[in-house]
């Protein structure tokens, strides 16, 4: 097995039914690995924090809640997390990670797509979402609701977690190797090979992500801004029910609205405050062998905030020659930001499996559009 990112069958195989499981649960671990990760679900207990924090190399996450007097509540069915609030949940797993083998966390991408911050904190790691090789240690999840109150519950899962055998240097595809992949793994809708533009600073392994202002040829508009005047709390877990089930989906003119764009110059106006969902130009078509993972571009942009859903999948995008774009959350701050067509909004990067991934068809974002949480139904035509 080479250096990279670690499938379905290896994360089954190496940490959950290793003797003894690398990944730490009272209980049978029930969870699929998706074809590049495996979700993290809540436990039973979670801090109420006064803001978001980290630990250090010499501080434990028992030592952030104790020393920042974090308020002890249990977690149960129908806990309704506050906008603009920091709560530190721990989840029902730890992990033991081997000397070769490092993850990164990310939000999932129902989650993002709420407004939400969601980021791993595990002892003695400095950095959120990152856990070093050769550690053993109990996992939380800060989540920090912004726009909407977030309904949970105990096993719900609202970030995954990626296993890397080496580190992601060592398995991260060149640009412009990229530009060798048959098929190409970044098209235009038309399905001919996207301009692949390179990250600037000298990130020879990055790719642009640019913005797309287009309407969207279903729903005729660009993307949406989510409403200020909802109260209701949101379940991410709902899901398109069964032939016969009852459609418990929310309705999304409830909490969204179409964005405008100024057909004359191609530009959108970010209002401070509010939360917007946008997809990219560039279209993916993930081969088995590779996994992406996407970061805000830069800081540069204006009074904004990206959001992105940070990792994609292998054969994301694959079954369609027109690919399937990437969805971009996006927040304004203190002020109003004007965005045209085209501006760079992320950058992606292409890692290595260390092994082809199998094919997962659960999942529910590989033909998707511009698409709001999936426990939102379809928007009216």
């Amino acid at each position: 097995m080479s250096a990279g990112v670690l499938n379905q069958d290896e994360i089954q195989q190496k940490f959950i039914d290793a003797d003894p499981p690398r990944i730490k649960s009272t209980g049978d671990i029930r969870i699929k690995p998706d074809p590049s990760s495996i979700d993290l679900p809540l436990g039973v207990d979670y801090y109420e924090m006064p803001a978001s924090c980290r630990p250090s190399r010499d501080y434990s996450v028992a030592d952030l809640i104790r020393t920042h007097h974090g308020i002890h509540h249990q977690l149960e069915a129908g806990t309704v997390f506050l906008p603009n609030k920091v709560y530190l949940v721990r989840l029902a797993w730890g992990l033991e990670l081997p000397e070769s083998i490092c993850a990164r966390s990310t939000a999932k991408s129902s989650i993002g797509r709420l407004d939400t911050l969601v980021r791993l904190v595990a002892d003695h790691q400095p950095e959120f979402d990152r856990v070093a090789q050769n550690v053993t240690t109990d996992l939380y999840l800060e989540v920090a609701p912004i726009t909407f109150r977030l309904q949970v519950a105990p096993g719900m899962a609202l970030s995954q977690i990626r296993f890397i055998k080496g580190t992601e240097d060592l398995c991260t595809v060149p640009a412009q190797a990229l530009l060798f992949e048959d098929p190409p793994v970044l098209v235009n809708r038309d399905g001919t090979p996207a301009l692949l533009r390179p990250s600037e600073g000298g990130d020879s392994n990055a790719v642009l992500l640019s913005l797309d202002l287009s309407p969207d040829p279903e729903l005729t508009f660009a993307g949406f801004v989510a409403r200020q005047d909802q109260t209701k709390p949101i379940d991410p877990s709902v899901r398109r029910p069964a032939e016969g089930e009852d459609d418990r989906r929310y309705d999304p003119k409830e909490f969204w609205e179409p964005v405008s764009v100024d057909a004359a110059t191609r530009t959108v106006t970010i209002e401070k405050d509010r939360f917007y969902i946008f997809r990219s130009k560039e279209r993916f078509r993930v081969p088995s062998f590779l996994a992406v993972e996407c970061q805000a571009y830069s800081e540069s942009l204006g009074d904004i905030r990206i959001h992105y859903a940070g990792f994609a999948h292998p054969f994301f995008g694959l079954e369609r020659d027109s690919g399937t774009p990437l969805i971009f959350e996006v927040r304004g701050h203190s002020v109003s930001t004007i965005l045209r067509d085209g501006d760079p909004l992320a950058k992606v990067y292409f890692r290595r499996m260390t092994n082809p991934a199998e094919k997962d068809p659960t999942q529910i974002y590989n033909r998707q559009e511009l698409q709001l949480s999936g426990c939102f139904k379809e928007w009216p035509k």
